[in-house]
């Protein structure tokens, strides 16, 4: 996705009606700090091309994936609302990738204005599920933490060790669930973006979703230390989705203890299989 003869060759050979346009790099905190560089340049240079060439092979509704970072580090109210965007500057822990998708967001709207193009974008809350990235460097805090209690468990270790304080606040939403929302939107929404996506009232802290994905994985005999000489992150950012459930009427959310069991049942095969 990052060189663009490969997208116009994509989209040459396969001249798709819709997109939904979820190519990214990703990854945790650490990693975010790591490589500031690389997630600015590979997301946008994967951005530019598929929007890009989306237009120039009329393609007929694209919505973009956005991310709840993108948003201030600190805003005046919460849950956040759409209009809030742009407010102020993101959390310095993932500064460039946030960048990135802000313009995304500006890119989908230029787009829309001068060509007329049906693209639309979404801001989903933090995402977890089946497939998800559990390298021990690149991964997000859920498949990370899932990672270590299985290790745990494996080496028959009693202490897990997180990092930053365990107190900032985080929504969560089932990789499956954001599927089925995005294919309603391709179906039936034609207006502008953003729409926020996220689980109504789920904002737990990372403490909590420690505790919740121990009795998840039947591993409530393992105990949760933090290294707090890591950063957090951005305290706060949930998302309000009164927008989301005027487009398409009430959503039954997958809870967080029901998917991280699932996850994990997956991740457990997944392991097997490659061994």
């Amino acid at each position: 996705m990052t060189k663009e003869k490969d997208v116009k060759s994509m989209f040459e050979k396969y001249k798709p009606d819709k997109v939904i346009h979820l190519a990214a790099r990703v990854g945790g905190i650490k990693d975010n700090m790591d490589h500031p560089a690389d997630f600015i340049y590979l997301n946008v240079m994967m951005n530019t091309n598929v929007v890009h060439y989306a237009y120039k092979y009329k393609v007929k509704k694209l919505i973009g994936i956005l991310s709840n970072c993108a948003y201030p580090d600190v805003s005046k109210s919460y849950p956040l609302k759409e209009e809030q965007l742009y407010d102020g500057p993101p959390q310095s822990t993932n500064f460039a990738y946030a960048y990135s998708k802000r313009v995304l967001g500006v890119q989908i709207d230029s787009y829309r204005k001068q060509y007329g193009c049906n693209f639309f974008y979404v801001i989903p809350c933090n995402l977890y599920g089946l497939h998800d990235n559990f390298d021990e460097k690149q991964s997000h805090f859920v498949p990370a933490l899932i990672r270590k209690i299985q290790e745990a468990k494996i080496n028959n270790k009693k202490t897990i060790t997180l990092l930053g304080t365990g107190k900032p606040l985080r929504q969560y939403l089932f990789s499956k669930d954001l599927a089925k929302i995005l294919l309603i939107l391709l179906e039936k929404y034609d207006g502008e973006g953003p729409i926020n996506i996220a689980p109504k009232n789920e904002n737990p802290s990372i403490s909590e979703i420690a505790k919740i994905a121990l009795k998840a994985t039947d591993s409530t005999d393992i105990n949760i230390e933090f290294d707090n000489s890591y950063p957090d992150g951005q305290y706060q950012k949930d998302l309000s989705i009164k927008r989301l459930n005027g487009i398409i009427g009430d959503f039954k959310f997958t809870p967080l203890s029901e998917g991280i069991k699932k996850t994990y049942e997956w991740y457990l095969k997944s392991i097997i299989s490659y061994a």
